[in-house]
């Protein structure tokens, strides 16, 4: 569906009515601007205040639901404790108090590390993020016509190794992993961990559809910005969720005021 309509109160009330809600969101587009270095990425400061302040709320828990490894994602989120971290499109799932102790193995073969920095190297200006269970070129902010030959050259190198890899590709980044999952996978697991009886999940990319995929009726599911999608609803803009995110604390303490 391409013309999902936006989120209305109704709904909004309707989920924070539940006795234990899971607001999961993807990080990248949708809690935070796209930045060309993906580094550089950092939560919109009234998103990160309105999960803060959900956070508090009894009956409230709160995912954070990426491609990134986890690594990356702490890096640029800084999760509070109580968050739980669903990394490299499901295949990491991190309950909340144990992003500290949490290490993940490396499993990328060095050959094939190797073949991605040739094609970093070969196309100035794109950049190569390596993870615990595989490997992303990003070509955000470079030219059309080189970050069509770097895409190409990496799909090639993914294509051409001898083992099987999982290779996806999304908004100036393309990744190939070692081990397959997907967001719906990781949301699916924090949907049981957590308890919740119902839950919103926010995204902006393709592979935020498969989170979407696993929510049923009493769910919500919302694609943020355009694109063909199975969600709903749909909102404009990563500040568009933050006052969803808003409208739902406001809703979920009303329900506990006098």
């Amino acid at each position: 569906m391409n013309s999902s309509p936006s989120l209305p109160q109704k709904a909004v009330e309707d989920f924070a009515a539940h006795p234990i809600v899971l607001i999961a969101l993807d990080f990248d587009g949708t809690l935070a601007p796209l930045v060309d270095d993906p580094e550089d990425s950092r939560m919109f400061p009234r998103s990160r205040e309105a999960l803060e302040a959900l956070t508090g709320l009894s009956g409230v828990v709160v995912a954070l639901v990426s491609g990134r490894a986890v690594d990356s994602l702490l890096r640029v989120s800084h999760p509070l404790d109580e968050w739980f971290l669903v990394g490299s499109h499901g295949v990491e799932v991190v309950p909340p108090h144990t992003k500290d102790s949490y290490t993940a193995t490396n499993l990328v073969p060095a050959r094939l590390r190797q073949a991605f920095e040739r094609v970093v190297d070969n196309h100035p200006g794109t950049r190569l993020e390596v993870k615990a269970f595989g490997l992303a070129l990003h070509t955000r902010g470079v030219e059309e016509s080189l970050a069509r030959n770097a895409s190409e050259a990496a799909g090639a190198a993914c294509h051409t190794w001898s083992e099987e890899l999982f290779i996806r590709t999304g908004h100036g980044i393309v990744e190939c992993s070692v081990e397959h999952a997907t967001k719906g996978d990781g949301l699916r697991a924090i949907m049981q961990q957590s308890g919740a009886s119902s839950t919103l999940f926010a995204g902006d990319d393709l592979t935020d559809e498969d989170g979407f995929a696993v929510l049923s009726n009493t769910d919500v599911a919302i694609r943020v910005g355009g694109g063909e999608t199975r969600a709903p609803y749909r909102l404009a803009s990563p500040e568009e969720v933050a006052d969803v995110l808003w409208q739902i604390h406001d809703a979920r303490l009303a329900l506990d005021a006098p």
